[in-house]
């Protein structure tokens, strides 16, 4: 007996089923392979009342920054020339003495006894010679006369002049002991202001021992450091700017001296600059810009440049009148308000110059404002 078929469809219905499903992939494949209409584009905001430049390159002065330590045209050691005690010291660090003012004292009661002795002995040698004198003119009118033989004669004029002599040596004593007396005394060489005191009342002194220094006010100059890829491109008399830091004040200098020996170790040689000492102090901290020629760089006015935090950048307008904000690395600012770009922009790009308070990144700048 012949098994009879079942099924659950009739083969039209399976046919047509199978169909719709073909029929909805394939439109999904059209439609995947198509994508989704983009969307419209987003206008841009419109900027004006701004004014741009483009960025060219200017010749500037090339400058080479280092920096220096003022000192003093005229420093002086004062060291004792005597061994003693010091009895009292007159002055104190910071102090305006002038020359010859006494700064110390040291115990000269010895030296005081020496200078006496010497002065007897002056006026004991001083009487002698004296005598010795009376003595040579009286045989002198003797021997004139021929009442005295040659060898009488010879031997008063070697008494005269062992006479002579012996004063001279007294004489040459006591001004010795006399000077090594006023050693004594500590005086000011110079006019200056002490600025060291190595020594206090009662201690003892010894001879070529510092005691006190004083540094002259009237004259300072700058001694600082150049590279020695330098030493071909200065020259005395060049004119630098010194800027005082801890009194905030510029000053024109110009170089003095030039060491040409080169440190091995720092690659430097030292120079000395000249300046004007009005209200500058010894030891103070100083920076130098030295020109050394002419370069080439980008410069931008300084109201370009717009700080966000610690970034730096302005805004650069592309042909289209697009304006974009850009990271710059800044360099020197110079005296005409303008600023060096190092790095980030390029020559003849368009830059918003004023009115960066109204630029936009992103933002469309009016044709009429575009160069």
């Amino acid at each position: 007996m012949k098994k009879k078929s079942i099924y659950l469809f009739d083969k039209r219905d399976l046919f047509y089923y199978t169909f719709l499903v073909l029929l909805g992939l394939a439109s999904l494949f059209v439609w995947g392979c198509q994508g989704a209409s983009p969307p419209a584009e987003r206008s841009r905001p419109s900027v004006s009342d701004v004014k741009i430049t483009a960025v060219v390159l200017s010749k500037v002065d090339e400058i080479y920054e280092t920096t220096g330590t003022l000192k003093s045209e005229q420093v002086s050691n004062v060291a004792s020339r005597i061994m003693g005690v010091v009895t009292a010291v007159y002055v104190r660090e910071g102090d305006r003495v002038k020359a010859g003012q006494l700064l110390a004292t040291i115990d000269n009661r010895e030296l005081i006894q020496k200078v006496r002795g010497a002065a007897m002995a002056m006026e004991t040698a001083k009487s002698n010679k004296a005598m010795a004198d009376i003595t040579w003119r009286r045989y002198q009118q003797l021997y004139s006369e021929r009442a005295l033989s040659q060898q009488e004669m010879d031997q008063v004029e070697t008494q005269k002049k062992m006479a002579d002599s012996e004063y001279e040596r007294a004489k040459a004593a006591y001004e010795e002991t006399t000077i090594y007396e006023a050693y004594a005394k500590i005086k000011a060489p110079v006019t200056g202001i002490i600025t060291s005191k190595k020594i206090d009342g009662g201690s003892m002194a010894l001879p070529g021992q510092l005691l006190l220094t004083i540094e002259s006010d009237t004259a300072l100059h700058v001694e600082a450091f150049a590279d020695e890829t330098l030493t071909r491109r200065l020259s005395k008399g060049m004119t630098v700017d010194v800027a005082i830091e801890a009194t905030n004040r510029q000053l024109r200098g110009s170089i003095r001296d030039i060491v040409p020996a080169v440190d091995p170790h720092s690659r430097t040689f030292l120079i000395k600059i000249s300046l004007p000492a009005a209200g500058l102090k010894s030891g103070l901290y100083a920076r130098i810009r030295i020109p050394v020629g002419k370069k080439e760089v980008l410069l931008v006015p300084e109201g370009s440049v717009v700080s966000k935090g610690q970034l730096s950048g302005v805004y650069v307008v592309a042909p289209s009148g697009v304006m974009t904000y850009r990271l710059v690395k800044t360099g020197r600012t110079y005296s005409d308000g303008r600023i060096e770009i190092l790095s980030g922009l390029a020559q003849n790009e368009q830059i918003v110059s004023e009115g960066t308070q109204r630029a936009v990144d992103g933002g469309v700048v009016q044709k009429n404002q575009l160069k």
